[in-house]
């Protein structure tokens, strides 16, 4: 099995990406500009990291080689410079970097700040209700024997309900925080991708936005491999590695075999489903008049930008949902409480 890694945050990524741009567009050498960094970070928890990418360079060896023997930095990352190496587009590709994980540390920050007002109500209302099912419903229950208050019939029924529903509704809690505390540790500790997989193959809006992701990386690819003057076949051997999950790998690989037993680009893509019907169409016209990179190109913008709204999205989905399942909770602890009241109302009647 994959031993998950633990990577940089993403905004520790981005300013890498930013500082290595400005590195290469001043001129100065890349090893330099390594050893620069690493002084930077020399003092922190990373130093020894970047003290090998630093030897690294400073031997020969390429940057994106160095970024994936650190396996601090994520795969996606050490690909892209990989082919921004070989394209001699590095600048270019790290600042897109640069830019799509300061992005994702926006999103990151978001889904936290969605989730984490919920939650904190949540677990108070947890503590709220376990005070009152544990401590204070048996003293009632116990008062009102000892006054020789008959709680028998409805008013017991109704009593010893509350009661039971109280414990269900803190099971559910339980159950929830230690769901929520599962996926926290799963994605802190290297498990992102993991997580995404499953939420792909249970949540059909999770699995379109990957698909749409991995049309945006693979048209990416392609436009600046065709661009740099490199030929489409190496462009294809790069792609499945850059790609978000295994279903849209599998479907790269499957490309990839097309075109080398037709070579019939558009052919080969349709046969592997990674573009819409429509932008189909618009890569058919590319290829018969010679502009296929110019096309790519356009459609990565295009996917771009879909992926980044439909990430908006669904994070403006989560602060509603968790309200919705608060409610249910608040409801519970409402009829847990009100419950043993009017059984005592009863009783007192």
């Amino acid at each position: 099995m994959k031993r998950q890694k633990k990577e940089l945050p993403s905004m520790e990524v981005s300013l890498f990406c930013q500082q290595t741009v400005m590195i290469l567009q001043s001129g100065i050498p890349l090893y330099d500009g390594m050893e620069v960094l690493y002084r930077n970070y020399e003092k922190t928890e990373y130093g020894a990291v970047f003290e090998g990418i630093c030897a690294h360079v400073r031997e020969g060896g390429s940057l994106h080689e160095g970024l994936k023997q650190s396996e601090l930095f994520p795969d996606y990352m050490c690909y892209m410079v990989q082919v921004g190496e070989m394209t001699g587009k590095l600048e270019e590709v790290l600042e897109a970097l640069g830019s799509y994980y300061e992005r994702e540390d926006k999103i990151q920050n978001s889904v936290r700040s969605a989730v984490l007002y919920p939650l904190v109500l949540t677990v108070m209302m947890a503590v709220v209700i376990a005070i009152l099912v544990i401590r204070i419903l048996p003293v009632f229950s116990q008062v009102f024997q000892s006054l020789g208050t008959d709680l028998s019939g409805m008013a017991g029924t109704l009593l010893s309900g509350g009661v039971l529903l109280g414990r269900a509704v803190l099971v559910v809690v339980g159950v929830l925080l230690a769901a929520a505390l599962v996926l926290y540790l799963l994605w802190s500790f290297g498990g992102r991708d993991v997580l995404l997989r499953m939420a792909g193959s249970i949540c059909l809006p999770v699995r379109r936005l990957m698909e749409k992701q991995a049309a945006h990386r693979f048209a990416s690819v392609v436009s600046m491999v065709l661009a740099s003057g490199y030929h489409l076949e190496n462009a294809l051997e790069l792609i499945p590695e850059l790609l978000p999950d295994e279903r849209n790998k599998e479907k790269a690989r499957r490309c990839r075999k097309a075109m080398e037993e037709s070579g019939d680009f558009p052919l080969a893509l349709e046969e592997a489903g990674i573009f819409a019907p429509l932008h189909m169409k618009m890569i058919q016209v590319g290829t018969e008049t010679g502009q296929t990179g110019q096309v790519m190109s356009r459609l990565s913008s295009i996917y771009e930008t879909q992926v980044d709204e439909g990430i908006q999205n669904l994070v403006s989905w989560i602060e509603p949902a968790l309200v919705a399942v608060l409610t249910l909770v608040i409801g519970g602890i409402l009829l847990s409480v009100m419950l043993p009241l009017v059984s005592i109302m009863t009783s007192i009647g």
